[in-house]
């Protein structure tokens, strides 16, 4: 240990910086600017708090196991599994981009451990691949980095942080969480529904699990937490406060009734894989600008003319890698009832944004056509998003939504061991669920 510390004490001062050189033609509107204020930690948020939201000209950024798009970013800890970060770069310069990685507790605070303990690696890498787009409005550069790799490689299970920088500043452009497992023990997990428990009608999912821990665990009463998470909205993750480890070998948890999440949690349905005027969303296609201008049919609150999809809408993130797909500047549009006042505060979040609510994506009412109006540029792809009001630092992400729905909800389970040798929360299982 003593030699690995002062390998890397000695190594930091002197590492390379990586290069990544991308050139793309695209109008002046898409230099790099700072992305605009982000709402962190409000209550009731759906991504993290702790996530950086990206400049506006960082796009389509995804984060999933190789192979998997759409899957929750949660992979093996010394297996041969990858992540798998993408992203596109709108821009006339070339770029350096630098990658890091933080370690966290269950509770998304950084952990009391360092780089030398969570990494068999150096403390950062590169990005070193990039694909130019053929010629599209805006033109982009398509970046894939998989890791772990010989550069960047947890060494211990737990909550992480990838953190992508402009090495031309040193400034962190964003950050995206992922998850790294023992996949030790077995867990079982069970979905009891439940009704009229709230004055909406809406029916609550209560989880309940049993994890059969391993020998080394000496007092799980202390050193083991059970957490939920549904539809990969990480800043909603609920812990379970009460614990039975009365069966010798077996922890069970539940969240109570109050606590349960909302059974069928809507999104609603973005298909742009073809920008087609003929199509049920798109009403109006203007190519002849840069970007494009997209502007939908109109949405109306409580109503909700898309089929209900076959699984969790919340894995079906997915823009096109193709360098061929175009951006599109697109306006949503959203009719309300007389009890949403128009001084209302309305987010657009969905995959496009990565769930996080920010001014770029704020609704604005237009008086005159008695409707909301936001913008996202989007790339073609298939997309699930959301209206959201915020109000008292308050998400409320159920008032725009019809909710007698039925759609599918994906649920987590994550069992943490509070190492009490090692001093850090180590992520024994996770278990996933499709309700």
């Amino acid at each position: 240990m003593y030699l690995k510390a002062l390998f890397y004490s000695n190594i930091f001062p002197i590492l390379l910086t990586f290069i990544l050189v991308g050139c793309a033609t695209i109008s002046g509107s898409y230099k790099e600017q700072p992305s605009s204020p982000s709402k962190n930690h409000l209550e009731g948020a759906l991504a993290l708090g702790e996530q950086k939201l990206p400049p506006n000209n960082i796009q389509s950024i995804q984060f999933h196991p190789k192979g998997q798009p759409g899957q929750a970013p949660i992979i093996e800890l010394n297996s041969s599994q990858k992540l798998f970060l993408s992203f596109d770069y709108l821009g006339t310069q070339s770029r350096q981009f630098r990658v890091t990685v933080d370690h966290y507790d269950k509770k998304w605070n950084r952990s009391g451990i360092g780089p030398n303990t969570y990494l068999e690696s150096f403390s950062e890498t590169t990005v070193q691949s990039s694909n130019i787009s053929f010629g599209q409005r805006p033109s982009y550069h398509h970046v894939e980095f998989p890791f772990p790799n010989n550069e960047l490689k947890p060494a211990v299970s737990g909550n992480y942080l990838i953190n992508v920088y402009s090495a031309n500043n040193n400034s962190l452009l964003f950050s995206m969480p992922f998850f790294v497992t023992e996949d030790t023990g077995q867990i079982k997990t069970t979905v009891e529904q439940l009704f009229a428990q709230r004055n909406d009608g809406r029916p609550l999912d209560q989880l309940f699990s049993t994890y059969s821990y391993p020998d080394f665990v000496e007092y799980p009463q202390f050193d083991l937490s059970m957490s939920f998470v549904q539809n990969q909205f990480w800043g909603r993750t609920k812990q379970v406060e009460f614990l039975d480890t009365i069966t010798p070998g077996q922890l069970r948890g539940h969240i109570e009734p109050n606590s349960a999440f909302i059974g069928n949690y809507e999104f609603k349905h973005l298909d742009l894989r073809n920008f087609d005027i003929d199509s049920q969303q798109i009403l109006e296609y203007q190519p002849g600008i840069t970007p494009p201008k997209i502007i939908l049919r109109r949405d109306v609150q409580n109503l909700d003319t898309n089929p209900n999809w076959s699984e969790a809408a919340v894995t079906k993130g997915i823009p096109d890698d193709d360098r061929n797909s175009n951006y599109a500047q697109v306006e949503f549009r959203l009719q309300t009832d007389e009890s949403v006042q128009p001084s209302s505060d309305i987010y657009l979040v969905g995959h496009f944004n990565n769930w996080k609510i920010n001014e770029g994506n704020r609704m604005s009412f237009d008086a005159d056509k008695q409707m909301w109006t936001g913008r996202a540029l989007i790339k073609q792809g298939v997309y699930a998003y959301k209206y959201v009001i915020l109000q008292d630092n308050q998400v409320d992400d159920l008032a725009l939504d019809q909710g007698f729905i039925s759609a599918k909800q994906e649920y987590f389970t994550f069992i943490y061991f509070n190492d009490p040798d090692q001093n850090f929360d180590r992520l024994l299982k996770v278990d996933r669920i499709i309700k």
